[in-house]
Parts: structure tokens; sequence; C-alpha cells
């Protein structure tokens, strides 16, 4: 659907009254006939309120942030080993311990027993073999690793059948034929490694653009892993690729609360990269992509963020894959089965055509944390060059349409947003199909703050959107604000919900059931869906107004009570759709639309919704409630398909 641009401030109207006045109904909200076809004008007045919500959404940026986080804390699973480090913690003052130094092309190592005394490396313990600065170690024990000094051409490779340390203290470590640490499995299978980056030291890596690997194995980027791959300290990790992906694991990957990574994988290949888990519970993390189809995470399994900070700044552009008969897309952040956001900081920007910030093949759960996410690149509907370096070129007539957080697949109808907490901030801004939060399924509002601002349908869902709590916000500039293809529940929460022009909607679920049992809600548009009168709970108005952008609009029962007020967007000045539903509008009573009132309270993207307060104004035009559903009918099917 096409919207106009609106840009939400604070401010309210309300009612008919020279003293202030509150009202008791109005911060109560948590939790079919039509008959009046009346429309009026609102203009003037004023709102004085404490707002929440992103006041810049339609400006803010996203950029690289290396400062460190103050006072992190870490919630783990201390019943787990695999994340935690006190399996080894006792040990490893007590372990044996192999110290490579690098200099330049070579590299020298000391054996030291658990007293520190130098010895000869037993062959029950480990065997070391070096060609110039590539060391490669064969080990059977749990031994602690130090790798510290620099080489132009070399790199760290361990076949271990037990778990081990690896430390970095203050290593530049180049390796012109492959990874700089290449982790492969021992006789016995995966093992974990605890990658330390000693506090107070800068470590440098990077990979070969061209990589020499044994038909046996695997080798996939600067660091990599075969076996679970856990990474603290708070020293500086810099991950420079040159010819593949940045931190790789075949199993999962952990980043510590303190860690500090800085990472930039070769064009067209990945940040951070796993099969079974990317755990990201503190720290601060950088990833810069470009080229191919990049993504800045990408995951098979899970991707879970409970704490530190993470910025992702994508510059890579969509590509066909002939294999596949589809668009690759870069990503932020790129997960086959489930996202999962509790906590910490996640930022993502995707530059280039095509691009998504966030895509999850089955589930995108939000318990808590900062989500901000910007794309800005537009779609792309024609035959480009290969998915990666060496892969085919092809033709097809399918798109790939930029996304800010997009779930499930076009194949089906899988895919379920769950929003329960935290504030997660969207803006798409590359044209037609530049949606905001689109789900191939069902979303589901809980709580938090969630705000999507952009040129197509702003919040969508293929066959449901339920909201029972929260601050929401929908803005398509040129479509829906808030668009299911299938049934539309509001249970509760604060909801605006902005559209354009007709045949466009605030409002949208095709005149399929829309339910309204609770909440503060206000849809503007040029069109809107109809409240389902006998599904509904909640009483609501559906009228033609005359709207002045930066003007507030208020509702007064007949007894003087204030029941809503909002501000209108500076882009609508004209005749448009409004819906309006709140706690205090009850079948049978008469209402005024009010004009040129001061209002006070707290609101949401310019709708108050606490303490709400008015003083002044006059009736522009007044109405009866005669139903749970009053005012037009029309509305509800404008746009394009899902």
């Amino acid at each position: 659907m096409r919207k106009i641009f609106l840009k939400i401030q604070l401010s309210v109207s309300a009612m008919l009254m020279l003293t202030a006045c509150s009202n008791d109904d109005f911060t109560s909200f948590i939790g079919a006939e039509t008959n009046n076809t009346n429309s009026g004008s609102v203009s003037g007045g004023s709102l004085a309120a404490a707002e929440i919500g992103t006041a810049d959404i339609a400006t803010f940026d996203i950029a690289l942030n290396t400062a460190a986080l103050a006072n992190e804390t870490e919630v783990t699973d201390a019943s787990n080993e695999d994340f935690v480090e006190e399996m080894l913690a006792a040990e490893s003052d007590g372990i044996k311990t192999l110290t490579v130094t690098y200099d330049g092309t070579t590299a020298t190592w000391i054996y030291t027993n658990k007293k520190g005394n130098v010895v000869t490396p037993d062959a029950s313990d480990l065997t070391v073999s070096a060609d110039g600065a590539h060391v490669t170690v064969n080990a059977y024990k749990k031994i602690r690793y130090v790798l510290q000094g620099s080489a132009t051409d070399g790199c760290f490779k361990i076949y271990s059948d037990k778990k081990f340390i690896i430390d970095l203290n203050g290593v530049t470590l180049a390796n012109k034929s492959g990874a700089a640490i290449n982790i492969q499995k021992g006789a016995d299978g995966d093992k974990r490694c605890y990658l330390r980056v000693i506090d107070g030291t800068v470590n440098t890596l990077s990979d070969g653009t061209t990589y020499s690997t044994p038909d046996s194995e695997d080798e996939k980027g600067v660091i990599f892993s075969e076996g679970k791959l856990l990474v603290s300290g708070s020293g500086s990790l810099v991950i420079n690729g040159k010819g593949k992906n940045g931190l790789v694991s075949d199993d999962y990957i952990y980043l510590h609360a303190g860690t500090n990574t800085m990472i930039t994988p070769a064009s067209g290949y990945d940040g951070i990269k796993a099969n079974e888990g990317i755990y990201i519970a503190g720290g601060v993390h950088n990833i810069t992509c470009s080229g191919n189809a990049p993504k800045g995470l990408t995951c098979d399994s899970l991707v879970s963020i409970t704490g530190g900070r993470t910025t992702i700044i994508n510059n890579g552009v969509a590509v066909y894959d002939s294999e596949e008969q589809d668009y690759s897309q870069p990503a932020g952040v790129k997960c086959d089965s489930a996202i999962v956001v509790s906590g910490g900081e996640l930022y993502c920007k995707s530059t280039g055509n095509g691009g998504k910030g966030i895509r999850a093949g089955l589930l995108y759960t939000q318990n808590g944390g900062t989500v901000k996410i910007i794309t800005t690149g537009s779609s792309v509907g024609s035959s480009q060059s290969n998915m990666r370096p060496g892969g085919n070129t092809s033709s097809s007539g399918s798109d790939a349409e930029p996304k800010g957080l997009h779930v499930g697949k076009k194949s089906d109808t899988s895919g379920l947003i769950t929003i329960n907490g935290g504030q997660l901030t969207v803006r798409s801004t590359g044209g037609e199909g530049s949606e905001g939060i689109e789900s191939k399924n069902k979303i589901a509002i809980n709580g938090g703050i969630v705000e999507s601002y952009c040129y197509d349908d702003a919040i969508n869902a293929k066959t449901n959107i339920t909201i029972n709590g929260g601050y929401v916000y929908g803005n398509g500039t040129n479509n829906d604000g808030i668009d299911s293809n299938g049934t539309l529940t509001i249970n509760g929460g604060v909801v605006l919900a902005c559209g354009t022009t007709t045949p466009e909607d605030g409002f949208d679920c095709d005149q399929n059931t829309f339910a309204i049992n609770g909440g503060i809600l206000v849809g503007i548009g040029g069109d809107s869906s109809t409240p389902t009168s006998s599904a509904c709970k909640q009483a609501s108005v559906l009228s033609n107004i005359s709207l002045s952008g930066g003007s507030v609009v208020a509702l007064q029962k007949s007894d003087g009570t204030a029941v809503a007020a909002f501000k209108v967007p500076g882009r609508y000045n004209g005749s448009y759709k409004v819906l309006l539903s709140a706690p205090g509008i009850i079948t049978g009573n008469t209402y005024s639309f009010m004009t040129g009132a001061t209002i006070d309270g707290k609101s949401f993207q310019g709708i108050v919704f606490d303490e709400l307060a008015v003083s002044g104004g006059s009736a522009s035009w007044s109405y009866t409630q005669s139903s749970l559903v009053t005012g037009s009918t029309s509305g509800g099917m404008g746009g394009r398909p899902f």
C-alpha cells in the first residue's frame, strides 16, 4: 500500500473546558452496527507532555562504536560448563603451557610444566612442528597455549583431543595461505577452545587471499574452529578477512562480557559464522561487511543476545543464486532458525540494494534489550552476478526487497515475531518493498516499545497481528501503518498506525476479523479497516476528519471528561479517515471532538496515555456512540498484495 511521509511528535488536544481536568478511565487502559457518518475538522491546540519513544526515528543513524561498556555484568547458566570457564579456572595456573613467540617469518616456543619450569614436551602431551612461522600442534592433554609476537606469514594450527586454552598476548599474525588460527578435530572429536584475549593487549589477525587447505579439512575464516569456541578477556581482538569469513565455528561461538572485537571479513563473506549457535553475553563488537550478500552474524541454529553492544554496518548487495533460484541478500543478522534478544544492544545498518537488517527463518523473540535497524537500499528484481566469488550467473523473475526485520520464508507460512519487552526501532526507506517489520505468519506484541518507520508497510504479517500491550508505532509513509493480511486483534497497549492517502490505511486487515478489546489506539490514513463489532469488547469511532498537521485532537464525554487525545503528525493536512478507541469510550454516551485545547500528560509518539489534563478549547463536532463500532464502514482493501 502507498503512503505519504509522516513524522509524529508529542502533543494532544482535548476538552471543552477552561480549567484543567483528568480522567480516571483513561489511565486504566492497559490490559456491530455503524450508524454515524459525521465528519468534522480539528485544528490548533498544543501538547506539553512527557514523551517516550524515539523522537528522531526519521533521522537517527547507526555507526561503529568502540567505547567500552561500564559496569558490564553477564548472566550465565552456571550448571552448563560449555558457557562458563570455571572448569579451567582452577587449572589455568596449574596446567602445562606452550608459549609461541612469532618474529617476522619464524616462530619459537617453550614448554613449561605445572610449576612453570621449562621442560621438553612429552609425546604423550603434544608434538610441535613449524615451517617458518607456521606452527602446528597435535595435543593429547589439557594445555594452555600463549601466542605473542608478530609474523608476516604464519599461523597457529592445532589438533586436540582435549579442552584447551589459547591466550592471545599481543600477537599480530597474518597467514598468506589460510586461517591465522586453525582449530581442527582431534581423534576424539570436537572439543572446546577457550580463546582468551589478555587484558591490555592488542591482537590483530588476518587470513590469506587464497587458501591451501587439505582436502579432508575445512578452513573457513581468519579464526576457524571445528569445535566450540568461547571468547573472553578484555584485550582488543582485530580480525581482518582477506580471503574468507572473520570468526567461524562449525559448532557454536560464545562471546563473554568484557570482550572487544573489530571484525572485517573479506568481500562477500560473513563477520561471525557458526552452525550450532552464536551467543553474545556481553562485550563490544563492531562488524563491517561488503560485497555480494554478506552477513554480519549468521547461524543455522540459534542467535542469542543477552548483553553487550553489537554494531553491524553492512554495505553488501543482493545477488541471484542460481541453485536456490532466488536472491541471496545481505543482512546484519541472519539465522535459519531462531533469534532471541533478551538484553544488551544490537544495531544493524544495511545500505546495499536488497539488504535486510535482521532475518530469521522461523522465530524472532525479544524479551529485553535495545535493537535498532536501518535499511536504505532499494529492491532488486533483475538478474545479478554470482552469490559468492566463483558462483554462477543467472536471471530470475523473483526479487530481493529490503526489510528491517523479516521472519519466515516466501514458500510457506513459517515465521513468528514475538515482542515481550525491550525496544525495537526500525527504519526502512529504500522505496517500494521497503517494509519495517514483516512476518510471513504472525506477529505478537506483548510489551516493550516497538517503532517502525518505512516507505512501505510499517508492520506487516501474513496471517495475524495481535497486540496485547506495550507501545506500538507503525508509520508507512507510502503504504499502511499496521497491515495484517489475515486477522488483527488489539487487547491492550498504546498503538499509533499511520498510513498514507486512499486507498492505504492506518489499520488494514483486508476486511478480515478486526477485534478491539482494550488499549488506546489511533489509526490515520486515506482509509481504514472497520473493527468487527461482534468480535470487539471495547468501543471505537471511525470517521473522516479534516486534520491540520501539528494540531491536537481530543475526545471528551458530554460531562467534560477527556477520554483520548493525540497530536496530528505533521504530514496530515486535509481529510483523513481516523479510527479512535480508548477505554473511556462507552456505548450510549455522547462525545465531542475538540479543537484549540491545551493538553498535558504522558505520551507516546503523540498519543497521551496517562495523566491526561486539558484546558481551554471548544467543541468542533459531536456524536453519539450508538454501538461498539460507530462510523464509516468503508476501507481496508488498499494497496498491493502481501
